[in-house]
C-alpha cells in the first residue's frame, strides 16, 4: 500500500478515537468496525452505511405525518469519517475483506442499522 487512495473500494477495520458526533450515521459505540471505503480526501475517509434509515416526517403539503403512518426507508450512503477521528485503518490483503468481515461480524439479521461492528 502506497497511500490512503489504496483504501478506495476495500473493506477495511476501522478504530476511531471517538464516535462523538457520528452516532446518527450508524457508528453508536466506540469499537472497531467494518466499512468499505468510497473515497479518500485530505479531510478524511468517505465510507459507505448500506443501512442508513430515513423517515419522512413531512407530506408534500408540509403537514406533519403521525408517528404511526411514518415509514423507514433504508438507504445506501456514503459519509465522512475525519481523519482527525480516525485512531487505525486495518486492511487485510491476503483475506477476502467481505468473508472476513461476515465471520467478524456474525448475523445480525435485516432490521440491525448498524454498520458492521465487532462482535
Amino acid at each position: 500500500m502506497e497511500d490512503a487512495r489504496d483504501l478506495v473500494d476495500q473493506t477495511v477495520l476501522v478504530k476511531l478515537d471517538s464516535t462523538e458526533g457520528l452516532e446518527f450515521t450508524g457508528i453508536e459505540r466506540d469499537c472497531p468496525f467494518f466499512c468499505r471505503v468510497a473515497a479518500v480526501d485530505e479531510i478524511g475517509m468517505w465510507v459507505e452505511n448500506k443501512k442508513f434509515v430515513t423517515i419522512e416526517l413531512k407530506d408534500s403539503f408540509g403537514k406533519c405525518i403521525p408517528k404511526t403512518k411514518q415509514v423507514e426507508e433504508m438507504n445506501t450512503v456514503n459519509f465522512l469519517l475525519p481523519w482527525r477521528k480516525v485512531i487505525t485503518v486495518v486492511k487485510f490483503p491476503d483475506k477476502d475483506p467481505e468473508e472476513l468481515a461476515g465471520e467478524a461480524l456474525g448475523s445480525f439479521g435485516d432490521d440491525d442499522k448498524r454498520i458492521g461492528f465487532v462482535k
